[in-house]
């Protein structure tokens, strides 16, 4: 079965996108309503999203499934130290070979 990127950290490690799934690798909630504000969700998209492909506008935005955490810092966070927010780093795992991030395959998705 295929997987899909995380949006966080890249690594293909979703069953579906949008589903509430947890990164094992850098611990971010995949959404289906990626961030929110006052009374207006802002859908990031059909599904076809991988990580090269968010739009800047919503990397800035916070997630609600995240606390509130915008993508842009928890890529940041994972660049830095291994998980989408410092508190994750117990609970995470260094990505498998399988899970390793390829473009070619995450452009499939």
């Amino acid at each position: 079965m295929e997987k899909f990127a995380c949006l966080c950290c890249g690594c293909l490690t979703l069953d579906e996108r949008g589903g509430y799934d947890i990164c094992p690798v850098c611990f971010w909630e995949d959404d289906a309503f990626t961030a929110f504000g006052n009374d207006d969700f802002y859908v990031l998209g059909t599904g076809d999203e991988t990580y090269e492909t968010v739009n800047d506008e919503f990397l800035d935005l916070p997630s609600g499934a995240n606390h509130g955490l915008t993508l842009r810092r928890g890529r940041e966070n994972y660049r830095k130290f291994g998980a989408c927010v410092e508190d994750m780093i117990p609970h995470v795992r260094k990505p498998k070979k399988s899970e390793l991030p390829d473009n070619e395959k995450r452009r499939k998705k």
